[in-house]
């Protein structure tokens, strides 16, 4: 028998973002398997990962704002409200920025103008969430009632998963940067980081969903 206070969450991830960010996946799969198959032109390929790219930012930009904690979950709630908005958007029209330059830009210098306008979001954005969103923390546990602190943990869990998303697509922007500075062999060294960061933030994940299941 499933427990009931997993629904929220199952559905978050079976809605039409998370549909949607798995037909981007499985695209992103394609490209790749396919230029190396020689089954499409590897500059083809590329464009097409890039475009995937610069849609899963602007599926993650759209989707933040929507996650918001209850009301009486944080302390300063507004400015979190307002940090996390202003991300939604800049990441957003970044994503849309990434799209569009996967399409016209010159293939040779493609990535590296890709992975300047992703760093730049995440930069804007980032700087911009610490100058509000610092000053909101959780309220203390002995105020909140036990449906806030459900809520709160839930949202929490939905969250971390956008902010997975976000680092995967951080990093990648690094790699896209350091393959054009300083060739293959430094991308593939940043790949080691990569992985060791992810697999951390997936275990908070998992913990987190687990918290927020009860």
């Amino acid at each position: 028998m499933s427990n009931p206070s997993s629904s929220p969450i199952r559905s978050k991830l079976l809605s039409v973002p998370g549909v949607v960010l798995a037909g981007l996946i499985m695209m992103l799969l394609f490209a790749g398997i396919a230029g190396e198959l020689n089954w499409i032109d590897r500059p083809l390929a590329k464009r097409m990962a890039s475009v995937v790219f610069g849609c899963v930012l602007a599926l993650a930009g759209n989707y933040l704002p929507k996650l918001v904690f209850p009301t009486g979950a944080l302390t300063q709630a507004g400015r979190a409200v307002s940090a996390d908005r202003f991300a939604g958007r800049v990441f957003f029209l970044a994503g849309l920025a990434v799209v569009i330059t996967s399409l016209v830009a010159p293939i040779s210098d493609m990535l590296i103008i890709v992975a300047a306008i992703g760093i730049g979001a995440f930069v804007i954005a980032g700087f911009n969430w610490l100058r509000l969103a610092q000053t909101a923390s959780p309220a203390d546990s002995a105020t909140a009632d036990a449906e806030t602190t459900a809520s709160f943990n839930k949202v929490k869990a939905q969250r971390m998963a956008i902010f997975l998303i976000l680092n995967a697509l951080f990093w990648t922007f690094l790699i896209f940067i350091a393959d054009r500075l300083w060739g293959d062999m430094a991308a593939q060294w940043m790949l080691v980081p990569f992985i060791i960061v992810n697999s951390l933030l997936a275990m908070v994940q998992m913990k987190l969903v687990q918290k927020a299941r009860g």
